[in-house]
């Protein structure tokens, strides 16, 4: 399910080029983008949340068992900072517990060595549909 991830349009348009994962852990690295600043020219925060719940869901594929899924049932997100034009933004994902029915993960956005932001996700464990 990774490529499905990289190659959604939506994580395209947000710069995503490819995630690393390993055992429990992901990352990506994008660059801000004209497309991707608010109208204060800053990094835009639904881009922040939207990243940092893709790469917690990259991470827990990696502990998935074939057949299943999962779905955000739960984010909480703080910006303490933003990221502004052109600058680098590296975002990593980490499993914290992943049980039957819920997974905790937590993500973090880092410009250099300033963080940016840092989330909590819970993700409901899902079985995919039958095609």
């Amino acid at each position: 399910m990774l490529p499905f991830v990289t190659d959604h349009p939506l994580h395209r348009a947000m710069g995503v080029e490819r995630i690393a994962v390993a055992d429990g852990q992901a990352s990506t690295e994008i660059l801000v983008g004209p497309g991707l600043v608010n109208p204060a020219g800053m990094f835009h925060g639904g881009v922040v949340y939207t990243v940092c719940d893709m790469v917690c869901f990259a991470a827990l594929l990696s502990r998935l068992q074939p057949g299943e899924t999962a779905a955000t049932h739960d984010i909480h997100v703080s910006v303490m900072k933003a990221a502004r034009l052109g600058e680098r933004v590296l975002f990593t994902g980490r499993v914290l517990k992943h049980g039957r029915a819920l997974a905790f993960m937590e993500a973090e956005a880092h410009c250099g060595e300033t963080l940016l932001a840092r989330a909590t996700v819970t993700k409901s464990i899902l079985k995919m549909p039958a095609r």
